[in-house]
């Protein structure tokens, strides 16, 4: 048998791979073709078109109107910031000049107490046998006799 007698099969099947190859073999969804007045119209796809642009814009429209209301509140919230803050420093200055040794020395007066007269230091200079040689301590008695 000669080879030549063949060739006729394989044209035949080149021809069939070619056809074939040119179709996908495998597909994720169905071939969808349009079907003739059936199809949608361009007013369809712009009135979609328009309904998404609109729905956007009044999303950043809401979006900007709720920026718009905190930032107010941010604002009225540092003016409370700053009079708390001016308040306290004014009770920080009334408690300053109450808190004054000239400021206590006239309250104390005006309270009936009287300033002391020549005021007793200790002299730790002087040394610890010599203080207690001059002041000795006397020990508590107890009841058994015994000091």
């Amino acid at each position: 048998m000669a080879l030549s007698a063949l060739a006729p099969a394989f044209e035949r099947s080149r021809k069939t791979v070619v056809r074939k190859s040119t179709q996908v073999v495998l597909r994720l969804v169905p071939e969808l073709r349009p079907v003739p007045g059936e199809q949608a119209s361009n007013r369809t796809f712009y009135g979609v078109i328009a309904a998404i642009l609109i729905a956007g814009l009044l999303g950043l429209l809401g979006i900007n109107i709720l920026l718009g209301n905190d930032a107010v509140r941010i604002r009225e919230l540092k003016l409370e910031a700053i009079a708390i803050n001016e308040e306290r420093e004014a009770a920080l200055l009334e408690v300053a000049t109450l808190s004054t040794s000239e400021a206590l020395a006239e309250k104390a007066l005006s309270l009936g107490m009287v300033p002391s007269g020549s005021p007793d230091f200790l002299d730790v200079s002087i040394a610890n046998e010599e203080a207690v040689a001059a002041n000795p301590v006397k020990k508590p008695v107890k009841k058994d006799g015994q000091a």
